[in-house]
C-alpha cells in the first residue's frame, strides 16, 4: 500500500479574508440621502414652486366667454389662455392696463404694464413708478400661436384671507379682459384643502425598522430575500411617480416630459428583469441604483405627503403610497445593499475553498486503498 508525503498533498488555497465590516459606509450612505433629500426642492404652498406636485390651494375655472378657453395651471399659479383667431382679447393687468394682446397674428405682450415687470423671470423686476392705465402699450410678440401661459396673482390673492374653521372654498377671482372691443372676464373660485395627516410618515419608520430588525440577524438568504422585496416594491413605487408626474399636463403633457417618464420606465423595466430572469442574481450596485432613483422620486413627491391637494396624473392616494415606498424602500436598500455585496464577494472564495478541501478528501481516500 502506497501513500502520498504531506508534501505532495495539493495546497488548499487560502480563503480571502475581508475586512471585518464597518458602519462608516452605511452611515456615508445614508447622509448622503437625507442630503438629497434636503436639497431638491420640497416646498409647494400656495406660492409654490415651478411646476409643484402638490399644493394647499386649488384655483378652478368657472366662467369664461365663447371662444375663450381657460385652464389654471399648477394649483393656483399659472393661467393658461386659448383664443379662436376670430376673436380679438386683451388681458388688463392689476392697475387695468392691457397685459397681453390674443390677435388673428398670435399674441403681444405689452412692454409697458406692471404685470409685464413682475413676472420676469427668474427675478421679478420693480415696475417703473410711472405706469398706469393711461400709459401707451409697446407690444412685442411673444408667441405666432394662439395660447398663452402666465403668472397671475389674481388667482391665489385669497391665499391671505383667513380662513373659516373646516372652510373649504375661501371665494371667487375675476381676471378683467376684453374681448372684441367689450368688457368681459374670465372668473373662478379658489378652494383650500387640510394638509394630510403625518400617518403617511408612520409607515416609512415601520418599514425600516423591520428591514433593521431582518439585517441584524445576518442571514445571508434573509438579506438576499429582503433585497429583492424591497426593490420590487420600489420599482414598483418608480413606475407610479414616473406616470403621475408624465402625465400632468401644463396644459398638456410636453415632450420633455414623456422622454423622462419613458427613461425612468425603461430604467424601472431592465432593473425588473435583471431582478427577477437574469443570472447572476443582482448585487451591490444593482441594489443601490434602485435605492437611488426611489429617493429621487420620493423626494419629488414629499409635497405630496405635505399638502393637500396632488397635482400629478394619479390619484392622491396613489401618489402618496409611492412617495412612502419610495422613501422607505430608497433608504431600506442603502441598508441592505452593502450586506448583499459583501455576500456576492465572500461567495466565490467559500465554493472554491469547498471544493478545494474535497478534493484533498479525495486524495486521501485514496492514499489508504
Amino acid at each position: 500500500m502506497t501513500s502520498k508525503s504531506r508534501s505532495d498533498t495539493p495546497a488548499v488555497p487560502a480563503p480571502r479574508r475581508r475586512t471585518p465590516n464597518r458602519p462608516a459606509g452605511r452611515v456615508l450612505a445614508l447622509a448622503v440621502a437625507l442630503i438629497v433629500l434636503a436639497v431638491l426642492p420640497a416646498g409647494a404652498a400656495a406660492h409654490g414652486p415651478v411646476a409643484p406636485v402638490a399644493s394647499s390651494y386649488l384655483a378652478k375655472v368657472n366662467a369664461a366667454s365663447p371662444g375663450l378657453e381657460a385652464k389654471v395651471i399648477d394649483g393656483d399659479q399659472g393661467m393658461w389662455l386659448r383664443v379662436s383667431p376670430a376673436h380679438t382679447v386683451e388681458i388688463l393687468d392689476y392697475r387695468g392696463a392691457p397685459y397681453l394682446r390674443f390677435s388673428p397674428s398670435g399674441v403681444e405682450v405689452n412692454l409697458s404694464s406692471a404685470m409685464y415687470y413682475l413676472n420676469q423671470t427668474p427675478v421679478p423686476a420693480i415696475p417703473p413708478a410711472n405706469l398706469s392705465r393711461a400709459t401707451p402699450p409697446r407690444w412685442q410678440r411673444v408667441s405666432a400661436g394662439h395660447a398663452y401661459l402666465w403668472h397671475d396673482g389674481r388667482l391665489h390673492a385669497l391665499a391671505t384671507v383667513a380662513l373659516l374653521p373646516g372652510a373649504t372654498r375661501i371665494g371667487t377671482w375675476r381676471i378683467p379682459v376684453v374681448l372684441d372691443g367689450r368688457a368681459s372676464a374670465i372668473s373662478g373660485g379658489l378652494w383650500h384643502a387640510g394638509n394630510p395627516s403625518l400617518v403617511w410618515f408612520w409607515p416609512i419608520a415601520v418599514l425600516l425598522l423591520c428591514l433593521l430588525a431582518g439585517w441584524r440577524a445576518r442571514v445571508p438568504r434573509l438579506d438576499r430575500t429582503l433585497a429583492q422585496g424591497v426593490a420590487l416594491l420600489a420599482l414598483l413605487a418608480i413606475a407610479v411617480s414616473a406616470v403621475g408626474r408624465g402625465l400632468y399636463g401644463r396644459p398638456s403633457v410636453s415632450v420633455p416630459q414623456v422622454m423622462e417618464m419613458a427613461v425612468v420606465l425603461a430604467f424601472v423595466a431592465w432593473r425588473l428583469w435583471r431582478l427577477l430572469l437574469a443570472r447572476p442574481r443582482p448585487g451591490y450596485f444593482s441594489y443601490f441604483a434602485v435605492a437611488f432613483v426611489a429617493l429621487w422620486e420620493g423626494a419629488a413627491l414629499i409635497p405630496t405627503l405635505l399638502y393637500g391637494f396632488v397635482l400629478i396624473g394619479v390619484p392622491g392616494f396613489a401618489a402618496r403610497t409611492a412617495a412612502v415606498l419610495c422613501l422607505g424602500c430608497g433608504l431600506g436598500l442603502l441598508l441592505l445593499a452593502p450586506r448583499v455585496g459583501e455576500q456576492a464577494q465572500s461567495s466565490p472564495p467559500d465554493a472554491e475553498l469547498a471544493r478545494a478541501l474535497e478534493g484533498e478528501d479525495d486524495d486521501f481516500s485514496k492514499s489508504l486503498a
